[in-house]
């Protein structure tokens, strides 16, 4: 048998410190519960980030290097699928000290119900159980194989909540009003379903696949929901339609680069150091939704530069010696001038952090992104211009 507790009580006094956990009770689950259990084994990741190495508890030459990893504060990969040449990850128990994080966030008091979207190992849920009791969980996921696993895990620990095999986007009927909705994978916007299982006064804490948000939602009518983003990123995986049986990669494949006598060449006026703020990025985000990064290191991994890209069209910033940006792209549709725009507004709105963003939804699908307020007034009564963008559902 393991003599897990040390190493449970080790990690927790290591959150603890750093102020992930914020209370008692949320210390007490994280010392009461067992991480190793809910991943007996893991991959471990190469130079490029793919899964590479099984590291497997059940193997004794394996054990001190698995449960050093299992009670550290690292997030653990433990399936992905082929997609082509790629390695797909879709399932890893997430960083604990994120994990503290959102379970903090979310508010919990003793007899809450909640809905977990994502159970992935389990070992999120059985935290949830420590804290408001088993007979309060619910939890789903769209991998039957991983409920079946997660299930048997949770039962070997002394927890029986409700796990269904099913498609988050949808919630979970039939279990009455949830107080408080948590979900370990990214959406694109809020599933009109949750906003009708949550209690009035409720709370969900979702990931958006845009840019690490991470929404702290309110339920303040029978239809809609509110709220801002947290000051801290969260990236999760997207979560798995039910329609598609292979999840995507994560990037769009990239265009061909725009050959000298087609680009569009200039000098950028936007700051060099704004390409790597992950505020501005988010805010970039906001304008242009379908962009994706491809980021520039020299040989002594410095950041030189980014490229952008829609999967249709291109931009690429270098930064030569500490100088200006030089900027390619492409002369029909000029995508780098988006994130100029972009950049020009964020300095002109003082280079809002996230947390000054929000989001509210609708269960008619009305959903949008906004910034300080949905709907801002000046101080003299004067209506001043509302900031907002609409966000896919």
């Amino acid at each position: 048998m393991t003599d897990w507790q040390p190493w449970a009580a080790t990690l927790a006094d290591k959150l603890a410190a750093e102020s992930a956990i914020a209370d008692d009770q949320w210390r007490a689950a994280f010392e009461g519960t067992p991480r190793h259990v809910f991943v007996p084994r893991y991959w471990e990741l190469d130079e490029y980030n793919r899964p590479s190495r099984l590291v497997d508890g059940a193997i004794s030459a394996h054990r001190p290097e698995w449960l050093k990893a299992a009670y550290t504060d690292r997030f653990l990969v433990t399936q992905w699928v082929a997609d082509e040449d790629r390695r797909v990850v879709t399932s890893s128990a997430s960083l604990p000290s994120l994990v503290a994080r959102m379970l903090h966030i979310l508010d919990v008091t003793d007899g809450h119900r909640v809905l977990e979207i994502g159970t992935g190992t389990g070992y999120n849920t059985a935290l949830l159980c420590h804290r408001v009791g088993a007979q309060n969980v619910v939890s789903v996921d769209i991998d039957a194989a991983l409920v079946a696993e997660a299930t048997g895990r949770l039962n070997a620990v002394g927890y029986a909540p409700t796990v269904v095999a099913g498609d988050g986007a949808l919630g979970v009927k039939g279990h009455g009003l949830y107080d408080r909705i948590l979900s370990t994978c990214a959406t694109r916007g809020v599933p009109p379903a949750w906003i009708d299982q949550l209690a009035d006064g409720g709370r969900i804490v979702t990931p958006l696949t845009m840019g690490g948000a991470l929404a702290v939602l309110t339920k303040s009518g029978p239809d809609k929901v509110s709220g801002h983003f947290d000051v801290e990123q969260a990236w999760f995986m997207a979560m798995r339609p039910a329609t598609r049986a292979m999840p995507v990669g994560f990037l769009a494949d990239q265009p061909q680069p725009v050959s000298d006598d087609l680009a569009g060449l200039g000098v950028s006026g936007l700051d060099p150091e704004a390409l790597a703020d992950p505020d501005f990025r988010l805010w970039l985000l906001l304008h242009q939704p379908t962009l994706h990064f491809v980021e520039h290191f020299d040989n002594e991994l410095a950041h030189t530069g980014l490229t952008v890209h829609d999967g249709a069209d291109i931009a690429t910033a270098e930064r030569c010696a500490d100088g200006p940006l030089y900027v390619r792209q492409s002369s029909s549709r000029r995508l780098w001038d988006t994130v100029e725009a972009a950049w020009r507004s964020w300095i002109d709105h003082h280079k809002p952090r996230r947390d000054r963003l929000g989001i509210t939804a609708t269960t008619g699908g009305i959903q949008y992104a906004w910034l300080d307020h949905p709907a801002r007034h000046q101080g003299g009564g004067g209506r001043a211009g509302v900031f907002r963008w609409p966000l896919p559902v």
